[in-house]
């Protein structure tokens, strides 16, 4: 075999497993869209859906804390390494590992539902004097908070998953939890008095099934979990070691986040709303780029360093850049011109009213401002955790909260909430230059000239999408009441956006990239 060969064989490769775990991710979000728009129709834009986002926001703060951001990235490279000197080895670790994760777990939970009070006053000052909202938001929240439990211990079932190359289930798990919320929004909200504690009984049952369904496929590669309290050895200092910083790094960015919030619980009602809509419109294109390949990344990486093989960890790292830039472009100036038709066709029901479509559309374009970086800094993180590197992420993501907390209380005296989502995406391009210079160093140049000309490709491809998305709606300007037209409309506008981009970089030289899009398994020289 050539080395053109091998490279392709290889691009193909990591194209597989981004793809894959792009396709389980793509149904988990269109079912979370369903959710979405439940949730719109049963809570609408007001203090009980403030209520609920809010409490929702806790457990899934702490479990991006404390999994799949941290946890996950400090336990793959030591796996691997771990499986290197056999799987019994491997499995004495995850045991002990396991083990260690569930105790903690339970008792921060248990101290998280008593304290809720205090932590409720952390994230939501605003609430404080408004017994309506912070009511709801207590009773919520205690409810929920277990589901932290429950999801971190799927998480780490996953890094197992993805760390033996078995992308689909850790893949396509998550829409469990979006078949929980969707079964309560049907059939227990309608039954009960307060449909937001429905909701969160369909939480905690999406968290439940999210765990279960994973024993299955761990005992189909060999390991059955089992209590160990062998936390003395070095493999779990080592992964305790990677897991301080990787827990700073990723609680500076859940920080980003969280500021926006609280600063949205001091603006006008509906404020909190619009943001989480929108994070979940936005969180579509980053999940399906950004996080598919950054999971297909972290193993591959992990296992070239673990045998010495930096130039082909390299070579991994820049062909995972160029992808995720050539797709997320299109995504990107997509997301900012089709905003309001996107909103108002999805949201837009029941009590989710024309206003509160306007705002979560505004909120949109502000997010996807930041969504190559947003993906960039998914990928380069990646990168630096393969290489045992915690503490560099975790200097950045620091200094990008510091850049997003100064933007944030600047830019929403003018713009109010949307100046919260434009401090976010601003300050991720702070992160993300200062990962890319840190990773040059380790790897060297992270663009060669072939990967700069189609990203090249990429950006003209856009814009000539975003000129005829522009005519599209001079020519048929989107329904304004009519629900099946907008469907319609919307499905026009994205069919015929792709269409364009595809075609400009047909007619640009990007045939073999299509090509590898289509049949991302074969090699082609």
């Amino acid at each position: 075999m050539t080395s053109k060969q091998a490279k392709s064989n290889n691009r193909s490769s990591l194209l597989a497993s981004a793809s894959t775990v792009g396709g389980w991710t793509l149904l988990s979000r269109i079912l979370g869209f369903v959710r979405d728009i439940l949730l719109a129709r049963v809570l609408g834009a007001g203090p009980l859906a403030d209520a609920f986002f809010v409490a929702f926001k806790l457990p899934n703060f702490f479990r991006r804390m404390f999994a799949e951001g941290t946890l996950t990235v400090a336990m793959v490279p030591v796996l691997t390494d771990a499986k290197e000197q056999g799987e019994a080895e491997a499995h004495r670790y995850l045991n002990a590992l396991a083990t260690l994760v569930m105790i903690v777990l339970i008792v921060f939970t248990v101290l998280g539902v008593l304290a809720m009070p205090w932590l409720l006053r952390l994230f939501a000052p605003g609430f404080i004097g408004e017994p309506d909202r912070w009511e709801q938001a207590l009773l919520l929240a205690r409810w929920m908070f277990p589901y932290l439990t429950l999801i971190s211990l799927a998480a780490l079932a996953w890094g197992v998953l993805n760390t033996y190359k078995r992308f689909s289930l850790a893949a396509a798990t998550p829409a469990l939890l979006n078949i929980g919320i969707i079964l309560a929004a049907l059939l227990l909200a309608p039954l009960m008095d307060n449909a937001g504690l429905a909701l969160a009984l369909g939480v905690l049952l999406g968290g439940m099934m999210q765990l279960l369904v994973q024993l299955p496929a761990l005992r189909r590669i060999g390991w059955i979990p089992s209590i160990s309290l062998d936390f003395g050895q070095p493999r779990i200092r080592e992964t305790l070691r990677l897991f301080g910083p990787a827990v700073l790094a990723i609680t500076a960015v859940q920080i980003n986040i969280l500021v926006g919030t609280i600063l949205a619980t001091l603006l006008e009602k509906g404020a909190v709303s619009y943001l989480y809509y929108a994070d979940r419109i936005i969180q579509l294109p980053l999940a399906l780029f950004g996080i598919a390949m950054s999971t297909a990344l972290l193993p591959a990486l992990s296992s070239h360093l673990s045998k010495g093989n930096k130039a082909h960890a390299t070579r991994d790292l820049r062909d995972g850049l160029a992808w995720l830039t050539w797709l997320t472009l299109p995504a990107m100036a997509g997301a900012i011109m089709l905003a309001k038709p996107i909103v108002i066709t999805l949201f837009e029901h029941g009590v989710f009213t024309h206003t509160n479509s306007l705002g979560t559309a505004a909120t949109i374009q502000a997010y996807a401002v930041g969504l190559i970086a947003f993906c960039w800094a998914k990928l380069l993180a990646t990168a630096c955790y393969a290489s045992k590197d915690a503490k560099a992420p975790m200097k950045f993501a620091a200094i990008s909260v510091a850049v997003n907390i100064m933007l944030a209380v600047l830019l929403m005296q003018f713009f109010s909430y949307v100046g919260l989502a434009l401090a976010t995406s601003l300050a991720s391009f702070v992160n993300v230059a200062l990962l890319y210079f840190r990773l040059q160093k380790r790897y060297g140049s992270l663009m060669d000239a072939g990967n700069l000309r189609r990203i090249g490709f990429a950006v003209l491809a856009s814009i000539v999408m975003l000129i005829v998305l522009y005519l599209l709606q001079l020519i048929w300007p989107f329904p304004a009441t009519n629900k099946a037209a907008q469907i319609l409309w919307l499905t026009t506008a994205m069919a015929l956006g792709l269409l364009t981009f595809f075609s400009c970089a047909l007619g640009l030289g990007e045939r073999h990239r299509i090509l590898d899009l289509r049949h991302p398994k074969e090699s082609r020289g």
